[in-house]
């Protein structure tokens, strides 16, 4: 069997000694790279199939050494890393101390940006066409890929709009598949696909110019002195002018799996001054089914979610992807555990059942924040606002205000994005929104741009906000409902994971606003776990009762208001206290301890939580807190320690 194109190219300038043919052949051994590795990894599927063609003719035509390429969100960079040095270690990607799922600064240099959040590829762009021309003139050409759905995201407007006023040098290209997470929502989406969807539009021009020189005698010279006409008859057809407007220069919808189509599209905006949009026309998961069928499903997936076929080789006929089917679902007789998202949706559901008030909001996540069965059910009470959070944060003030209760489920990381709307649409004017902070800790796989480490200290200095951490199914219960009584603004932080089991030994105690929960008695020690993290702190407490130290447990359950009259019964009796939190240590439930018991000097408190450091990557949530110590053994051990 003849080797592999993709095992010689060791760098983007490998590129420039293949023919056409074989750089088809390698889009289609790219293909088929991304899916064997990711049903071993899992990670993002759809998103890198539909850019295959796209990332080899920008590396063909670009030399991103000197020239500049930032992406969007890059999680659809897994060809981008195979054709940049990074083949050998592709099998590795989103496990411990291996590749990044996404661009990472430090990795390779041709990731400039640690990226992660959507619609910020097309600011940072700018900043760096303006910074290169005001670096003693560098004739540097920049790139930005963002896609449809990050386009409708408010700082990729700013940007374009400031771009368009600025005499800079700048390609934005529009990936415009139709998806991000989920459908792309919105004005802007249904103006892409007039767009993408007008034959009339993507013919005109020719069709227009034929019809002129189709005349005797002066048509050639008619259409030389029209050409402006041409183009204003153009956009009567169906407008592009949203983007000229904005003084871009804009070309498309161009087919994205057009190889040879898309190298003489860029090799011809290479030359051009200016800032030019190229709209490209691409199909999430393209060239494997089930991926193309259900790009949803194919977003983000997990480890053996898909499995290779019978020929674990090559691709079949130079085809990649051919040979692959979807795997059939595993069954399972042991009940499955509830994730804490489920848990979530399914106590939004039954609040919203008893009240017609409630209603639900995500931005851009339906399926991520476990929101689609409310959809469905309650259509006229779910909205999708697309990746905009911080216009979702404010809508879902204005719900309040008209007196519905509404509830925006956001990952912790996504709702720093919506920071002064949650200060200035909500507290301040005491706003009664529930906010669903999924992802809230270490995620894993995905790294520090997703990593929810930061909502206690951001949201807990606030006035007005309650601020809770279920530990289990019916904590999540209790404190939603709790939320929802419309006494302010609220937020439940919980994370990537399932709500434990019916533990022995501890009895369920009523959510009660500002209380923390005893789980276990003991006078050695008081641990002070915060929402799932009370797992650990009972195992530990087991441990330590093994060595003859009888260590008590309490469920802290609040970030804010905090059990402060706990708290001064633990201190003044000279027990040690270790809190323990999946936060960063800055800011967290540890330092509301600490101003807690402020005016007890004897206090003796231990802060355990996540390092004041961006956290890296990992195969699973649980070798990232055992990297940081937050494990049983680590708090049994920081237990002893202070006694």
């Amino acid at each position: 069997m003849a080797a592999r194109i993709l095992d010689g190219i060791d760098a983007p300038a490998d590129l420039l000694r293949l023919d056409m043919a074989e750089m088809e052949q390698l889009a289609d051994e790219i293909r088929f790279e991304i899916i064997h590795t990711v049903h071993r990894t899992g990670g993002h599927l759809g998103s890198n199939l539909g850019v295959v063609e796209m990332t080899l003719a920008l590396h063909r035509v670009y030399d991103f050494r000197r020239d500049r390429l930032v992406w969007d969100v890059s999680h659809q960079t897994y060809p981008h890393k195979l054709v940049t040095g990074r083949r050998d270690g592709f099998g590795t990607i989103r496990q411990t101390d291996g590749l990044s799922g996404f661009c990472r600064r430090g990795e390779s240099p041709f990731d400039l940006f640690t990226a992660g959040h959507a619609g910020t590829a097309a600011s940072a762009a700018v900043g760096l066409a303006c910074g290169d021309a005001l670096v003693n003139g560098q004739d540097r050409k920049t790139v930005a890929v963002v896609g449809d759905a990050g386009l409708g995201c408010g700082v990729a407007f700013e940007a374009l709009n400031h771009a368009g006023d600025m005499d800079l040098d700048l390609l934005v290209i529009l990936n415009d598949n139709e998806w991000s997470i989920a459908k792309s929502v919105g004005a802007l989406g249904r103006y892409l696909s007039k767009v993408r969807t007008s034959r009339a539009y993507r013919g005109a021009k020719k069709e227009l110019h034929q019809l002129i020189q189709s005349i005797p005698m002066v048509g050639e010279n008619i259409d030389n002195a029209l050409e402006q006409t041409v183009e204003i008859l153009r956009h009567s057809f169906a407008p592009g002018g949203l983007f000229e407007e904005l003084g871009l220069s804009y070309y498309g919808p161009l087919d994205g799996h057009d190889l040879p189509g898309l190298i003489t599209a860029l090799e011809r905006v290479r030359e051009m001054k200016g800032v030019v949009l190229l709209h490209l026309l691409t199909e999430k998961g393209h060239g494997f089914e089930p991926a193309a069928t259900d790009p949803q499903r194919a977003h983000g997936i997990s480890p053996g979610s898909i499995v290779p076929g019978e020929e674990e080789g090559k691709p079949k006929e130079g085809k990649g992807g051919e040979a692959l089917k979807p795997a059939a679902a595993a069954v399972s007789d042991s009940p499955k555990p509830v994730s804490y998202t489920k848990a979530f949706a399914s106590a939004l559901e039954a609040a919203a059942e008893r009240d017609e008030r409630v209603c639900a909001i995500t931005a851009g996540m339906p399926d991520g924040t476990g929101l689609s069965g409310f959809g469905k059910r309650f259509p006229k009470r779910f909205f999708d606002t697309g990746i905009t959070e911080q216009h979702a944060v404010a809508f879902g003030a204005g719900l309040a205000e008209a007196g519905l209760k509404p509830v925006a489920a956001i990952y912790s990381t996504f709702l720093q994005r919506g920071y002064d709307q949650v200060f200035q649409e909500v507290l301040i004017q005491d706003l009664p929104l529930v906010f669903g902070l999924d992802r809230a800790g270490l995620v894993g796989a995905d790294g520090p741009t997703h990593n929810g480490l930061f909502d206690i200290a951001f949201l807990r200095t606030m006035p007005g906000m309650t601020l809770m951490a279920p530990w289990s199914e019916r904590e999540m219960v209790e404190m939603l409902d709790l939320a929802l009584d419309g006494s302010g603004p609220a937020a439940l932080r919980y994370p990537r994971g399932n709500c434990p089991g019916p533990v022995d030994g501890v009895e369920h105690e009523p959510v009660v606003r500002g209380k923390a929960s005893v789980l276990r008695r003991g006078d050695a020690a008081c641990v002070f776990a915060l929402g799932p993290l009370c797992d650990q702190a009972l195992e530990a407490a087991a441990l330590l009762a093994e060595r003859g130290i009888h260590a008590e447990v309490a469920n802290a359950r609040f970030a804010k208001p905090i059990d402060r009259e706990f708290l001064l019964s633990r201190a003044e009796a000279g027990v040690p206290i270790v809190v323990v939190e999946e936060h960063t240590v800055e800011g967290g439930l540890g330092s509301a301890v600490l101003e807690a018991l402020d005016e007890v000097p004897s206090a003796r408190v231990v802060r355990m939580g996540v390092p004041d450091s961006f956290q890296e990557h990992a195969s699973s949530r649980a070798v990232q807190l055992e990297r940081v110590g937050l494990t049983a053994e680590g708090i049994a051990a920081a237990v002893h320690r202070c006694l």
